[in-house]
């Protein structure tokens, strides 16, 4: 044999063994871990409970809760999941040969990467748990190894509620808990054949199908994923006709600052700092969080707070006036400060520019009353504390009872004591040997404070009589 046929017959097999370990070992280098495999760490939602046993708000990075079993998945949702995004998920390992096969084919005939992906229901898990959403072969192929790994740790019950609890659903939602609530108010238990329909419909793309913003596309994917279901034989041809006349109704969710917005910020923060030390991340963990707040109290609280703040924003508006000195340079003073926050003034190129935005903004008679509400809003600091064991039943810290932040005048204000201090004084006299109904004199006194000085108090006015 020649030595250039010789070589070319051993060169090349072993560059091919070479450079194929060295692609898998580059691979591997960005796949989870086993550890990971076996516990998968998606981003939990922190709760937060009242005394009285109600989810009063949560912290979170991503709006999930997680489903236990299996079982707590209505099987209409399982059926609709199967036979829109992967009808043979009971017979493969993890990829799909023949799917992949048949949209290579159609890929490649289109020149394009970006057809349909033929990703089964584990390759998807594999995806939103571990890697990107980055379209290249690499990915492709990481996407695939992973999969083959989590059907080799889980059964396909398990993979099943994995995505179930993992997966997307659009409105910052995760999960087919916190999905089911958002959009219909309800238990995933209760959810009907329609309803899962269009939740399976938005794992596409949750943003397209929203039916707040696009209701005839939400409907043509609900009535796709019930076609799917229809032809895969998890429903009849009449349930189809039924259900894909039916409307699609959903809840009008909107993100709610809660019932006790103030105390709740003002747990968070108590919560950050003791969180941090000892190792747990408060928006990520799924943490409960057991609170002394009382619902029913702060129902009350905050029902006379509003009742009292306006009755007495109105009193105090009357006998306001801004034709005082004072008046007008207090609120020159907030027109120039809120001027300055504006956008519009901080992304002004030069000082000429933010001149302008002032003089613009300094005329405009619907932004000086709104400056003018902001500095004579009335405020408000309200506390109900249990004496005998010093727990918070209710809390309103500010007069903004749908915003948990801006200043919380009962925890973050030093006020006087005006007259709290009376019955620790009272109680001093009383074991003494004085009686509630002594007297004494209304008159000047003068003390020696020990350091030979004399102490005579006065009052706010500065006179020393009583």
């Amino acid at each position: 044999m020649k030595p250039k046929v010789f070589w070319t017959a051993i060169g090349l097999p072993l560059f091919i063994i070479i450079g194929s370990w060295w692609f898998i070992s580059y691979l591997a280098e960005e796949l989870p871990s086993l550890e990971e495999l076996e516990n998968p760490d998606p981003a939990l939602a922190t709760k937060v409970y009242s005394i009285d046993g109600e989810l009063i708000d949560k912290f979170y990075e991503e709006n999930r809760s997680t489903i236990s079993s299996l079982d707590s998945i209505p099987d209409a949702f399982i059926h609709a999941l199967i036979a829109t995004e992967d009808a043979r998920f009971y017979e493969h390992w993890g990829v799909d040969l023949k799917a992949v096969f048949r949209v290579v084919f159609q890929n490649l005939s289109r020149f394009s990467l970006r057809g349909p992906g033929g990703s089964t229901i584990t390759q998807q898990l594999a995806r939103n748990l571990y890697l990107t959403r980055e379209v290249s072969i690499v990915r492709k192929l990481r996407e695939w190894m992973t999969a083959v790994q989590i059907e080799r740790h889980y059964t396909k019950d398990e993979i099943l509620v994995m995505y179930a609890n993992i997966s997307p659903f659009g409105r910052g939602t995760y999960g087919l808990q916190t999905a089911a609530q958002v959009y219909f108010a309800k238990n995933p238990q209760k959810l009907t054949v329609p309803e899962c329909a269009f939740l399976v419909g938005l794992l596409k793309a949750p943003a397209n199908y929203d039916p707040r913003t696009s209701y005839e596309r939400a409907i043509m994917r609900r009535n796709t994923v019930l076609a799917r279901m229809r032809d895969e034989g998890f429903i009849t041809s009449e349930d189809y006709a039924e259900f894909s006349n039916q409307e699609l109704v959903t809840k009008e969710f909107i993100r709610s600052a809660g019932i006790a917005p103030h105390f709740v910020e003002y747990v968070r923060q108590q919560l950050r700092e003791k969180a941090e030390k000892y190792g747990f991340n408060l928006y990520r963990d799924g943490l409960s969080v057991y609170t002394t707040i009382d619902t029913r109290m702060q129902e009350h609280a905050n029902k006379a707070v509003q009742e009292h703040l306006e009755e007495f924003q109105e009193l105090f508006d009357k006998r306001w006036s801004w034709d005082k000195p004072r008046h007008r340079a207090l609120l020159a003073e907030y027109k120039k400060r809120a001027i300055r926050q504006l956008p519009e003034y901080k992304n002004a190129p030069n000082g000429d520019a933010k001149q302008l935005v002032e003089i613009r903004k300094g005329r405009d008679e619907a932004f000086i009353d709104s400056v003018k509400r902001e500095i004579t809003r009335i405020q408000v600091g309200f506390t109900a504390i249990d004496p005998g064991t010093g727990h918070i039943m209710a809390m309103v810290g500010n007069s903004e009872l749908d915003f948990r932040y801006g200043l919380n005048h009962c925890t973050q204000i030093a006020r006087q004591p005006g007259s709290t201090f009376k019955p620790f004084v009272y109680t001093v006299a009383i074991d003494n040997g004085y009686t509630p109904a002594y007297q004494l004199p209304n008159e000047p006194i003068s003390i020696d404070d020990g350091s030979a000085k004399r102490w005579r108090p006065r009052n706010f006015d500065g006179s020393t009589g009583g």
